[in-house]
């Protein structure tokens, strides 16, 4: 997981990287993946998560093993 990590779409469409990414998908999927299809994919799936998904008390543990005091 990439605590803290979010893709903004501006940043995506303009990566120099993503023609390659586009590339890799369509090579391991068989089929012409688009770049538009990829930003896609990639915005919904790495979307900030809700906190409320998680009771308070597992949430706090999560930080705490992620970062220790």
């Amino acid at each position: 997981m990439l605590a803290g990590f979010t893709l903004h779409e501006a940043t995506l469409v303009n990566s120099p990287l993503l023609p390659y990414l586009a590339m890799v998908a369509t090579l391991v999927e068989g089929r012409t993946i688009r770049r538009r299809q990829l930003v896609g994919v990639l915005l919904r799936s790495m979307r900030q998560r809700s906190f409320d998904s998680l009771p308070r008390r597992e949430y706090v543990l999560a930080c705490l093993n992620q970062h220790p005091p």
